[in-house]
């Protein structure tokens, strides 16, 4: 049985393709799977987090809160009796949701990350070792070099 494909369907998956490739690449500075300057560190990394959190925070009460839909086409039928604006209504509780809990999770680790940083800087320091030279090496990671 042959199955045509509807440009629609191929819009909505482009769409989440969009999605999930800019939610990796908000991450990517964070997670630092390519080096990050030196000036962005633990304490400038939860900053940033708090800047996406705003923005994502302020789209998903837009979407929480309408009382009408952004855009005109809605391919497919509601399910479950769910009305199109009560589908954006309960996406953006999804969004707020996930965005929480990741968020929570993300900056629970950086502020421990923060302290053994601290930590580990205090006790280089005090064993005499050059401020500029323990700042970078605590911050690449590398202090076990030093």
């Amino acid at each position: 049985m042959h199955q045509h494909v509807a440009a629609g369907d191929i819009d909505l998956a482009i769409e989440h393709l969009l999605f999930f490739t800019c939610g990796c690449l908000i991450w990517e500075p964070v997670l630092e799977t390519l080096p990050a300057p030196a000036w962005f560190g633990t304490g400038t990394k939860i900053g940033f987090i708090f800047g996406v959190r705003l923005i994502e925070t302020v789209l998903g009460n837009v979407f929480i809160w309408s009382s009408s839909m952004f855009y005109t086409v809605y391919r497919h039928a509601p399910e479950w009796g769910i009305t199109p604006t009560h589908d954006l209504n309960l996406g953006g509780v999804v969004m707020m949701a996930e965005g929480s809990i990741v968020t929570l999770g993300v900056l629970v680790w950086l502020f421990l990350r923060m302290a053994a940083e601290g930590e580990l800087r205090q006790r280089l320091l005090e064993e005499g070792l050059d401020p500029r030279q323990v700042h970078r090496a605590v911050r690449f990671g590398r202090a076990d070099s030093l």
